[in-house]
């Protein structure tokens, strides 16, 4: 089966890029943000990531034209598209639910798009046929949504925002329906059909792993202000700030206050190479505290068993600590545990100089 040909769409001035430029937006007297900036680059699959509230699907909705920003432009491929609803600005958007229709078949879900615009029946069946055999969903196509399974509904949602070769493709929260078996293998189908199509798509949502897995970059939205922006490894290696550093991570970052003073600090000993004497505020990822010896004393807490490793929390100074180990045989809740702090792992999030 032919793939689509996507080049057949007008083209962009400047690509099919992305660009917001001090979009502002309130409900009544609440601000869900105030002067975003953000660009998304042609041909990039990149997450918008966040707690729920913090404004990604309001922003998402700005960009498809269905709500109207208080102040700022919105850019697409280099043209600003303020004064333009949704079908003009061509954007293909899979939302939440999916909003099929429920007496209409996947084919006729899938085609209704292109008739709406105003194409042949025929015309619109063949094209709706082709992508629904690429997106491995040929089989359902005389069947209606309540006949198929979630899995395949969130493909005919797919196919039926990719036939109408958008140049811009929205998604917002697609797999939160889905089971957690299903929910991982759609990631990978996900990122094989972007990668196939090579439109510039942009993510919502409020997994952080499931946004470091997909994304060429990332977004971590929150308490109305984009906080990072940077490839999934800068994300997590390197967060910019506390928020960050505290979302992203699955345990998250331990973050921690303590006092350095004559090369030694307390009340955990870390690293302190590069840090003068002062008081620094420090995440530590869970995977850099090595268990079983070393210059810290600790009891354990709690231990939680996460399949092929456990999170260990170790209490250490009135201050609470999660470790990860592969084999946790040798210890147990309310005994006691010695550990490093890996050198190179720790993060100066804010205080002090260096």
């Amino acid at each position: 089966m032919p793939v689509p040909d996507f080049s057949a769409r007008p083209p962009a001035e400047e690509g099919t890029g992305v660009r917001l430029e001090g979009i502002s937006k309130r409900f009544g007297k609440f601000a869900v943000f105030d002067g975003i900036e953000l660009e998304v680059h042609p041909g990039e699959l990149f997450s918008l990531v966040g707690p729920s509230g913090s404004g990604k699907t309001t922003l998402l909705r700005i960009i498809a034209g269905l709500e109207a920003q208080d102040s700022g432009h919105v850019y697409i491929g280099g043209k600003k598209v303020d004064s333009l609803g949704p079908a003009k600005r061509n954007v293909g958007m899979v939302f939440q639910d999916y909003a099929l229709y429920p007496n209409k078949t996947v084919m006729e879900n899938i085609a209704s798009p292109l008739m709406v615009k105003g194409a042949k029946r025929a015309e619109a069946i063949k094209e709706a046929a082709e992508m629904a055999a690429l997106l491995d969903i040929g089989e359902t196509v005389d069947r209606r949504p309540g006949q198929i399974s979630g899995g395949q509904q969130q493909r005919v949602a797919l196919a039926r925002a990719l036939v109408k070769k958008p140049d811009v493709f929205l998604l917002d929260e697609p797999f939160s329906n889905l089971d957690a078996q299903l929910r991982f293998s759609s990631r990978k189908f996900l990122k094989d059909v972007q990668r196939r199509f090579g439109i510039t798509t942009i993510y919502v949502t409020h997994d952080q792993s499931e946004a470091l897995s997909i994304s060429d970059r990332v977004a971590v939205v929150g308490k109305g202000s984009v906080h990072q922006v940077g490839t999934p490894k800068e994300i997590y290696a390197s967060p910019a700030d506390e928020f960050t550093a505290t979302f992203i991570g699955s345990p998250p970052l331990n973050v921690l206050t303590v006092t350095v003073a004559g090369g030694a600090s307390s009340p955990l000993f870390i690293p302190v190479d590069g840090l003068k004497d002062g008081e620094y505020r420090v995440g530590i990822r869970p995977e850099s505290i090595a268990l079983g010896s070393g210059p810290n004393g600790a009891e354990v807490t709690a231990l939680e068993f996460a399949g092929r490793e456990t999170i260990v929390y170790l209490k250490v100074g009135g201050v609470e600590l999660r470790g990860v180990v592969q084999d946790a045989g040798g210890l147990q809740i309310g005994g006691k545990a010695r550990f490093a702090v890996q050198p190179g792992a720790v993060r100066v999030l804010a205080g002090g100089e260096r």
